[in-house]
C-alpha cells in the first residue's frame, strides 16, 4: 500500500527534545555499534569501513573540533532521505545527525542494499538494550514509498532534512511544505576527479604501485563508481607526451583490470557501463578513443577537457582520462559542480591554493588516493555540526555596570 510504513529500527515516532551535540549516550551507543559490526564480521567492505569509522576514539576526535565553549544545542527531529544506490549512505546520514544533538527519522528506499537492512537489524538489536532506552526514542530508521504522506507529514514538522540524491529528488523535497525556520542540507549530482602524477607513478616500486591500485579501486569500484566522491575522470599529469609515458599509463590500467578481477560484474552493470559508452560515443563531436580490458574496465582517452564536464558518465569500471598539465585540466573541469579531487604524486596544498587563487567554482575536498568515500562532518562544503544544531549566543555584561 501507498501509506505503509516498515520500522526497521528504532521507534515510529522519535521525540523532538535536543541534545547537546556529541552526547555522552550517543557516542557510547556508536563505540558499541563498531564493536558488534566487527564482532558480526560482516562480508561487505563496506560495514567494516563503517564499523571503523564510527569508533568512539574517531567520534571523540570530531568532538575536539567543537571544543570551542559555545553553547549548542540540537534543532529538533531531523528527517533523512539518502541516495539508495550508495550502502550505508543512510547510517553515516543518521550518526551526523545525532552527533549534532538531534533526533533522526530516516527513510530508506525499498530498493535499499542489503548492507542497509543488515545494518538496521545490527542497530535495531543494540538500541533494544537497557542501557539505550532514552536513545532508541531518538531514532527512527523506516521504509516507504517515495510518495508516501508519510514523508510529507514528516517535512511539515521536523527541524529540518538531510536530502542526499539527484537534483530532480532535491527539488521535490524542497516543493514540499516546511516549517518557516527548518533547515536544509541538499547534496545534489557531483562528479569526481583523480590527479595522477606521471613522474611520480613511473618512480613507484612494483609494491607500491599495487597499494596505489588497490586504493584507486576502493575509491570506485566498490561503490560501482555511484557515489559523488568516487572519481570519473583521470588526469595524468605531465608536460609532454613520450613514450615512457605512454607505458605507464597502460601499466596502471593493466594492473586496475587486474585488481577489479573480483568484482563482481553483473549482466544489468554490463549494459548500463556498455549504453553509457555509446552515449557518449554518439553524443561527442570528435572521434572516441576507448581502450577495453576485460569487461571489468573501459578507458575513453579525452584529446581535450569537454564543455560540459560534469555530462562525463561512468559507472561499474568506465573512465575518462586526459593527459596534461593538471592545472589547465583543473581549471576547465572546476564547475560548481566538481566535488573532490583525489591525487598522488602532488601536494594537497598546491590544488588548494591554485584553487583559491584562480577563485575556481567546485572543489569541496581534496584527499589522496584511496580516501574518497571517506565521510566527514564537513561535505561539499556544509559542516553538519554547525547546520543541524544551533548556537546559543551570549554576551558577558560589563562589570562596571
Amino acid at each position: 500500500m501507498k501509506d505503509e510504513v516498515i520500522i526497521l529500527a528504532g521507534t515510529g515516532q522519535p521525540e523532538a527534545k535536543p541534545w547537546e551535540p556529541f552526547a555522552e549516550p550517543v557516542l557510547k551507543f556508536l563505540g558499541q555499534l563498531s564493536c558488534e559490526i566487527r564482532r558480526s564480521r560482516q562480508q561487505y567492505e563496506e560495514m567494516a569501513a563503517f564499523g571503523f569509522w564510527c569508533r568512539r576514539s574517531h567520534m571523540e576526535a570530531f568532538r575536539k573540533r567543537y571544543e570551542d565553549g559555545r553553547g549548542r544545542l540540537g534543532r529538533g527531529v531531523i528527517l533523512h532521505i539518502p541516495a539508495s544506490n550508495v550502502p550505508l549512505l543512510f547510517a553515516y546520514s543518521m550518526v551526523m545527525g545525532l552527533l549534532a544533538g538531534n533526533s533522526c527519522a530516516v527513510r530508506i528506499s525499498s530498493r535499499s542494499q542489503d548492507q542497509d537492512r543488515i545494518m538496521c537489524s545490527i542497530m535495531d538489536g543494540l538500541l533494544k538494550h537497557p542501557d539505550y532506552t532514552e536513545l532508541r526514542k531518538r531514532i527512527s530508521v523506516f521504509a516507504c514509498n517515495r510518495d508516501s504522506s508519510v514523508i510529507t507529514g514528516l517535512i511539515a514538522q521536523c527541524a529540518g532534512c538531510v536530502v542526499w540524491g539527484g537534483d530532480r529528488t532535491i527539488k521535490e523535497i524542497r516543493a514540499l511544505p516546511m516549517k518557516s525556520d527548518a533547515v536544509q542540507m541538499g547534496f545534489p549530482d557531483r562528479y569526481s576527479i583523480c590527479i595522477l602524477d606521471t613522474a611520480h607513478v613511473c618512480s613507484l616500486t612494483e609494491d607500491e604501485l599495487k597499494h596505489l591500485v588497490h586504493r584507486f579501486y576502493n575509491d570506485t569500484y566498490v561503490l560501482d563508481q555511484n557515489a559523488c566522491s568516487s572519481p570519473v575522470a583521470v588526469i595524468w599529469n605531465q608536460k609532454s607526451g613520450s613514450e615512457a609515458a605512454e607505458h605507464i599509463r597502460a601499466r596502471w590500467w593493466n594492473m586496475v583490470a587486474e585488481e577489479s578481477g573480483d568484482y563482481h560484474m553483473t549482466a544489468h552493470k554490463a549494459t548500463v557501463k556498455y549504453e553509457q559508452l555509446c552515449r557518449y560515443a554518439m553524443e561527442s563531436q570528435e572521434a572516441v578513443k576507448v581502450t577495453r580490458y576485460g569487461n571489468r574496465l573501459y578507458t575513453i582517452r579525452l584529446s581535450c577537457v569537454p564543455e560540459h564536464p560534469d555530462q562525463l558518465k561512468g559507472s561499474f569500471g568506465l573512465f575518462f582520462e586526459y593527459t596534461g598539465d593538471w592545472r589547465e585540466a583543473v581549471g576547465h573541469m572546476a564547475t560548481s559542480r566538481l566535488q573532490t579531487i583525489t591525487y598522488n604524486g602532488i601536494k594537497a596544498q598546491e590544488i588548494e591554493e591554485h584553487v583559491v587563487a584562480n577563485h575556481l567554482f567546485g572543489v569541496h575536498r581534496i584527499v589522496p588516493v584511496g580516501q574518497a568515500a571517506d565521510m566527514d562532518l564537513i561535505w561539499d562544503g556544509q559542516d553538519f555540526i554547525t547546520v543541524l544544531s544551533r548556537q546559543i549566543g551570549r554576551e558577558v555584561q560589563d562589570g562596571a555596570i
